[in-house]
This record gives structure tokens, sequence and C-alpha cells, in this order.
């Protein structure tokens, strides 16, 4: 009968298909005939939802009848010590990643047991790359299945031979155990590599390596890996649009890039394009000058919601010779201090825990040339730090000493800033980037997220608060879009109605935003999760709850699920409806947190006047986030923000609905 070998996924001139028929062409080569089972091959498999996603190709299997003679350290009843067993292996099933590369042997390096390829801007440690893989395969189908089986990886240089495979190996006068191999093997040398990761198990017939698939079939795992397939068919006409957008190549004149030594800055009210123009220019550099980009912000759901869009837009990894990353500032931080101060000893709790402390740290050590020059060495080295540009959204809720240290480290023509002047979240002044001198200010004056009955409607906001220089300013090119006001109880009535239009209007349920306070997150023991989300379950509305502490370094990757953040991490985020639940408490919140005289303020300005543009630059934040349909509910027809967005109703009611 034989072992079945099927192919998925991938365009079939790209190099993974290639590679994959090479792979489907040594298993039916080299398993023995009397072998039945079943091999599938994924090329370019896409873990959708992990921060890395790109797997070459992935090899699920399970085998009856097919053994190998293979070597490999066996513990010892004491489970510690290690037995030296070279003996015949039972192989049952098998769940391996593998990294491709098409490297010569003169373009490999070995470092102790990590290896290197060179790319044009240094040594990339493909090992490191490799190993983050098989961490993600295993997030991945946890999250897919509920579980995950025994992952391996492999390193293939599919143009170097066994025998320099073996030169690259030795070590000593021995030969060092990798997961490595080179351009011809056959079929039982790839499983050696395997049963070196995973030691088989013992029983009464003899020793067995199997994959732990439990109850699981290869079915499962090929529905699982087909999701990314799926979801890009289904991504929704907003998501659609927005990467039309960013990888468009007719760039305007926004996309500036100063070759005379000179930070560019982008500076814009809420919509007009800040992030947009970030992500367009850094393509732009991918495509022109094969650059490697980094973008930097504050915000993780933004971050996630990046990773989204360039997941979606198949754009490539970090660990790709050229490409666009997106981080947050505090992990780019947290593994440069590592780099260069601590030698890879600060977890992140103690990070975060001193984290002005050590940026003060990091700032002083970089006093001089000799200490930046070593500082630079340890970039070049790392491939996690080494960037060509850095690009850097939301700069106003930098800190001075965040500031300081990108402008240490990189030229100031590879700096690109989007500065969105006071929609500030972080506790103390607004980071000022105007010390820079060398810099060119772009000014984005239109706004282009909102249709323009929700510009009218945050200008009377404005208007009513009384606040000076607020008017945004309509592109005058996407008319209508509405406000609804209501009460907590009409919520699911008017989530149903909305949802029904929304999908109408070509787009899926991840184009909805429900930003929330913190009344309606629940925390206990280091874990939260927002407290009605059984209540909408039950209305058959299902949620991604960003709220809860295990999805925020993720994003939501089912098309039917609603996104639900808490209104701190709004910023940077849009949706085709947005819905502001219990905004009365959430403005009662920020109040109540106001410590007078921590944020900048002009001089001549008083106390009160300052807590009212904080509280107003607040409330813009979630308000400005709808692009068709605002929705906010109040917990109090009775309190204060009520009656001030009445009056706001009553003077707007051809676009504004009062419930």
């Amino acid at each position: 009968m034989g072992v079945k070998v099927s192919i998925y996924g991938a365009d079939k001139d790209s190099d993974e298909y290639n590679a994959a028929l090479k792979m489907k062409s040594i298993i039916q080569n080299s398993v023995p005939d009397s072998v039945i089972g079943e091999i599938v091959l994924f090329a370019s498999a896409t873990l959708f939802g992990q921060v890395v996603k790109d797997i070459d190709l992935m090899m699920i299997g399970n085998l009856n009848n097919y053994s190998v003679n293979a070597e490999f350290n066996e513990p010892e009843l004491d489970g510690e010590s290690q037995n030296k067993v070279n003996g015949k292996v039972d192989i049952q099933s098998f769940c391996t990643v593998i990294e491709v590369k098409s490297h010569d042997v003169s373009g490999i390096v070995r470092n102790g047991t990590d290896f290197y390829v060179e790319y044009g801007h240094g040594l990339h440690c493909v090992t490191l790359q490799s190993n983050k893989q098989k961490i993600a395969a295993k997030s991945y189908f946890e999250k897919a299945l509920s579980f995950s089986p025994f992952i391996t990886n492999i390193i293939w240089f599919t143009q170097v031979t066994a025998n320099d495979i073996r030169g690259l190996l030795e070590s000593d006068g021995g030969s060092l155990t990798s997961n490595v191999i080179g351009a011809d093997f056959e079929f039982r040398e790839l499983m050696q590599l395997l049963i070196w990761q995973k030691p088989p198990f013992r029983t009464r017939a003899g020793f067995v390596f199997e994959s732990n698939y439990k109850s699981c079939m290869l079915n499962d795992f090929q529905k699982a890996l087909m999701l990314f397939s799926s979801t890009k068919t289904q991504m929704g006409e907003m998501t659609r649009k927005r990467i039309e957008m960013i990888t468009n190549k007719a760039l305007g004149d926004n996309a500036l890039v100063d070759a005379n030594g000179k930070v560019s800055i982008y500076r814009g009210r809420a919509g007009t394009g800040k992030t947009v123009g970030l992500i367009q220019t850094a393509i732009r550099l991918v495509d022109e000058e094969q650059a490697r980009v980094i973008i930097l912000t504050y915000n993780r759901a933004l971050v996630s919601d990046i990773r989204r869009l360039f997941a979606l837009a198949e754009l490539p990894d970090m660990f790709e010779e050229n490409c666009v990353y997106v981080s947050t500032m505090q992990s780019y931080f947290l593994h440069m201090a590592n780099g260069i101060l601590y030698d890879g000893k600060m977890n992140g709790t103690k990070f975060l825990e001193n984290y002005e402390i050590v940026l003060n740290e990091m700032n002083e050590f970089l006093s001089d040339e000799v200490a930046i020059g070593l500082a630079h060495e340890t970039i070049i080295s790392d491939e996690q730090l080494n960037w060509d540009y850095v690009l850097i959204d939301e700069a106003q809720d930098w800190t001075n000493a965040e500031r300081d240290l990108i402008l240490k480290l990189f030229e100031k023509g590879k700096i690109i800033v989007a500065d969105g002047g006071n929609q500030f979240v972080r506790r103390g002044k607004v980071c000022d980037w105007t010390v820079i001198r060398e810099r060119n200010n772009i000014k984005l004056k239109y706004c282009l997220r909102q249709k323009e009955n929700i510009v009218s409607f945050l200008n009377a906001y404005s208007n009513k608060a009384e606040i000076l220089g607020g008017k945004i300013l309509s592109s005058n090119k996407m008319p209508g879009g509405k406000v609804v006001i209501i009460s907590d109880d009409r919520i699911v009535e008017v989530h149903k109605t909305e949802m029904k239009k929304l999908i109408d209007a070509g787009n899926i349920a991840y184009d909805m935003l429900y930003l929330v306070p913190h009344s309606l997150v629940e925390r206990s023991y280091g874990a939260s999760h927002f407290l009605m989300i059984k209540d909408f379950e039950k209305e058959g509305i299902f949620l991604w709850d960003g709220t809860n502490s295990d999805n925020r370094d993720g994003y939501c990757v089912n098309t039917d699920e609603v996104r639900v953040l808490q209104y701190d991490s709004a910023r940077g985020l849009e949706g085709w409806v947005v819905v502001c639940m219990d905004f009365d408490v959430f403005m009662e919140e920020k109040e109540a947190e106001y410590i007078d005289g921590e944020v900048n303020s002009l001089l001549l300005e008083s106390s009160e006047e300052r807590k009212k543009k904080y509280l107003y630059n607040w409330a813009m934040i979630p308000l400005t986030r709808a692009i068709d349909t605002l929705v906010i509910t109040l917990k109090n027809p009775q309190s204060k923000m009520a009656s001030f967005i009445k009056e706001i109703a009553d003077d707007c009611e051809d676009y504004v609905t009062w419930m």
C-alpha cells in the first residue's frame, strides 16, 4: 500500500513548494513499500495569530511498520543520568517544522551549537529562527486544537552536501549532535534528527518514537493550518482596503525619509493617517532599499492589530533579510538592556519594575562615543536589535529617556516619528520631540478615518467642552456616518442591528470594536477578563477578549469574533462600528485618576483649565476610533456626562440618535 504523501499550500513556483516536492521524492524513494501511513507537507505554512508566523515547511505524519536504527540518550531510572543507546526505534508519528535555506557552504557559519547564514546585512541566526518557529507552532496548535503534539525542528540546507554538513559539525575530533541536514539524505537520517530531540520511550516490544497526537487525526492539523487561507478569503472590506492602502506603491509626498540626516516627524490628530504613513514608509523602505525596519509603539493592542494586518498582507517575518517588524518599545528596550548591560540576565518582570532606572543606566552608559561603539557592536550581532530604520508611533507617549536612547543609537536620517500631540495615555510629561534641531515636520491636517457626520459630532463635543483649537478638519471624501447613544440595557438590541449593517457593508465581526472601562474588567490572581463576556455569549455574540491578559500578545484570528479592549488600549485602533461602553463611568475614572501638574500645560492655564483639557484629551481617544458608526452607552442617564452628551445630541439630531 505504501505511504501517501500530500502537499498543501504555497505558490507552486515558490522555493518552499519546490522543497516540499523534493521532500516528497526523498520519502517515496527511501521508505520501504511495506510501510503504510500518511505524511502531509505544508509549504509556506502561516501560523496565523503568532508573532513568528512563517514556516517554510511543516511535516506531519503517522506511520505503521516503519522502524530505524538510531542513537539516543535514554534516561535511567533515577531520571537524571542518561544511558546512551543504539537500537531499533519504531516510528509512529511526528510533527516537524523545517526551515529551508539555499545558501551554499561558504555562506554558513557555526558558532558553538548555533548556525548562522550570511545575508547582506551580516549574519542571521537560523538556529534561533528555527527554535522560535517550534515554539510558535506549539502555541498555535494549543490555541487551535486545545493541545499541541510534541514538535521537533529541522534546518535543511538544500545546497550543501552531506560531507559539508559533517565538516560543519566537526568539533574536538568528534561530531556535534544537531538538527541540521544537507541536500541529499534518506528519510531514516531525518528521523535520527527527530529522535535526538525527543528520545523514544521503552515498551515491551522495544523503543517507540511518537509525537503524542492524542485523539487528533491528520485532518485536524490540516484544518488548523488552513485557518489563514480561510481567514484571508473572509477578511472583510475594511481590512482589504487597509491592506491596499499600506501596500500601494504609489505613495504620496508624506512618505518621507530624509537623506540629509534629519528626523522626519508626522504630526496630526487622531485619524489623520499617521500610523498608515509610517507603515507605508516602512514597506517602501523594504521594497526599494531592501531594508530591515522596526516600528515601535507603547500600545500592545496596536502592536497586535498591525501584526494581524501584516500577516494578512503576507509581509515577511522579522527573521527575513528584508522585513517590517512591529514591537512595543518595552520589549525592544528589554532586549537592548540584556545585550548591552545585563548579559541576558534581566527578566521581563524585573525590567518593568525598574524600567526608568534601567533606561537611565543605559543612557548614562552611552555617554561617550566609545560606549556607543561597543553598543553598536552588540546591536549588529543581534538581528532582534539590528534594524536599518526605526519608526516610532504615538511618539507623544514616549519619555525623554526612551527618546534619547533612540537618538544615541540610530542616525537621525534613519528615524521617522508619528506624533499625536495631546493624545497621551502614560502618566508624566508629554515627550517633546522638538528638541531635535535636525528635523522635518510633516503636518497632517485632514481627518481620513471618520465619516463626516462623526466629525461633526466630535466638533460639537469640542465646542460644548469649550476647547480652543479642537476642531477636526474633514477630508470631505467620506459622507455619512451616525452616532447612537443608549443605556446599557439596550446594548444587545443595538449590537444585532449594527452587526447586520456592518456585514451588509462587506465587513466582518472583527470590524466592530468594544471599548470598556476598568469597572467592566474583573481582575483576580494576576488574570483579567471582560465581566460581561458570558452575557454576550448567551445572546450568540462571540467576543475576542483583549482585556484578558492571556490574549495581549496575540490578536483575533476568528472572523466571527468582536474585539473587546479597555479604553486605555484604544489609541491607534479603529472599527467600522465602535461601541464606547459606560462612557460616563470611563470619564469618571479618568477624573478620579487626574493629578494636577502631572502633565504639560501652558504657563497661564488655571488648575480647572488643565483638568478640563486632560479629560477632553482622554474623551477624544475613544470617540475618534469609529469610521461609520459610533455607539455610546451610558450607565447612569442622570450623570454629568450624560447631560453633557444629551445637549449635543439635541443639537445634532439629524445624525445622532438618543435611545
